[in-house]
């Protein structure tokens, strides 16, 4: 029998709003955390993944995506997206054609490259 959400006794379910990592929008979706440490309230806002909104999954399939990450954590409690990467929330875009002859074959469309990489690529901010 699983042990399902543990019901906060204050907040009850502990509803939040998840938005994307990438671009900060609300993905239109509730999650409920339930009970939190310290019986804290869940925040109206939340990042939850890594996972794309749709917007930014629909920006990101145009082609191959950079997305700047970092060897350390960029705020406080952020997890690994992979070992020893954390991504920034900056991404780019370009065409797959570009990709292939910069980096060859590399099986898929997105990769990760160091912020100084992706200032190099993407110096106007």
């Amino acid at each position: 029998m699983s042990k399902g959400i543990q019901v906060s006794p204050k907040h009850g379910l502990n509803p939040t709003i998840p938005v994307c990592f990438w671009c900060g929008k609300e993905r239109g979706e509730v999650a409920l955390l339930g009970r939190l440490p310290g019986d804290a309230e869940a925040p109206k806002n939340v990042v939850l993944d890594y996972e794309p909104c749709e917007c930014c999954r629909a920006d990101m399939a145009r082609g191959f995506t950079l997305m700047e990450a970092t060897n350390h954590p960029n705020d406080r409690g952020q997890v690994e997206a992979q070992t020893g990467v954390y991504p920034t929330g900056r991404f780019l875009v370009i065409k797959k054609e570009i990709a292939l002859k910069a980096f060859g074959n590399i099986g898929s469309d997105k990769a990760y490259v160091d912020a100084t990489m992706f200032k190099r690529l993407c110096p106007a901010e």
